[in-house]
């Protein structure tokens, strides 16, 4: 097994030929995984297959590497959520894909996108990490941040004191593809200005919060119109629609299961212990959204759930559009 190989490094050389057959990508720093993989489909000549992990079966992998490619001297596949991927594969089927993975050679590659940040020491990442390359992408140095903040911002011909930068930066928490939006926000709104103050950031920028998506949950389940706003910023950050779409899912599935418990009479705390929930903020706000959601409201927003479903990937309605209007949807009804 080869060391691990660095994405910014193979970001700034870029060269197609010198990728392995199999490459094998984690780590928390999303828009440098997102730079990756523009750098390949940029490659002129080339055909790449890019598939999304939850969506596509081993079979259609297997098929995209029987053939031979039409429009480039091979294939090229570059799967996105490849835990997704391989949550779906029964035990035979993970030894096939690991088998798969061994006969890609010549100009074929396969991209394995993982949003894990450390790889577990089960198959199939054990079996990747002897037959193709591993690639963090791990996010900057604090001080790498900073610096790529202000070459951004002096780049586009702005003004900002050593003091304002490392409030701004003290805003984004290290993020590089939250960085990028609000970053962009911020110097449109100073378009008519040389130098950015904290004002500025104060009046625009929305500070990156971990707890993001969970905030977002229970603002929706409480039909708070905020909701919309915090959803939107997640699509264009850090979160795919599939990804908040199955977790709204499953946080309905529990709240369907604590409400029809509590009906027939079992204690919360046997109700939380089943569904695994052990944080106290979490048994708190379980027990407020079960107070103001009846079971009725629940299973019509898991209706509507699965008809979102039905439209994004059986009709290929866009799926930013229909996502954003079912949760508005779910907060204006």
């Amino acid at each position: 097994m080869m060391a691990e190989k660095n994405i910014i490094q193979l970001i700034k050389n870029f060269d197609l030929q010198k990728l392995s057959s199999v490459n094998l990508i984690y780590g928390k720093e999303k828009l440098l995984k997102k730079q990756f993989v523009e750098k390949v489909k940029s490659v002129k000549g080339q055909d790449v297959h890019v598939l999304w992990g939850d969506e596509i079966s081993l079979e259609e992998v297997e098929e995209i590497f029987s053939s031979s490619s039409l429009f480039s001297p091979g294939n090229i596949a570059v799967l996105w959520d490849f835990e997704g991927f391989i949550k779906n594969l029964k035990k035979d089927e993970i030894e096939k894909f690991i088998n798969l993975l061994r006969k890609i050679s010549g100009q074929d590659k396969i991209i394995l996108i993982s949003e894990k940040d450390k790889l577990p020491v089960k198959e199939p990442f054990k079996a990747i990490k002897e037959i193709g390359d591993i690639i963090v992408s791990t996010p900057l140095t604090p001080k790498a941040f900073i610096l790529s903040m202000k070459k951004k911002i002096e780049g586009n011909g702005k003004n900002i004191d050593d003091k304002t930068l490392l409030y701004l930066s003290s805003k984004l928490k290290n993020d590089l593809m939250y960085t990028k939006q609000e970053v962009e926000k911020l110097l449109l709104y100073v378009a008519d200005k040389e130098e950015i103050t904290r004002e500025d950031i104060d009046a625009v920028i929305i500070p990156k919060v971990e707890e993001n998506i969970f905030v977002f949950l229970n603002k929706l389940f409480s039909k708070d119109p905020e909701s919309v706003k915090i959803f939107i910023n997640l699509i264009e950050t850090t979160h795919h629609p599939f990804e908040i779409q199955s977790l709204i899912l499953n946080q309905l599935n529990k709240l369907l299961i604590f409400k029809s418990m509590q009906e027939e009479g079992k204690p919360a705390e046997a109700i939380f212990s089943q569904l695994g929930i052990k944080h106290p903020a979490q048994k708190g706000t379980f027990q407020k959204l079960s107070v103001n959601l009846k079971k009725e409201q629940i299973i019509n927003m898991l209706k509507e759930l699965y008809n979102l479903e039905i439209q994004q990937k059986v009709y290929y309605r866009d799926i930013y559009e229909t996502s954003t209007e079912f949760v508005i949807n779910v907060v204006e009804n």
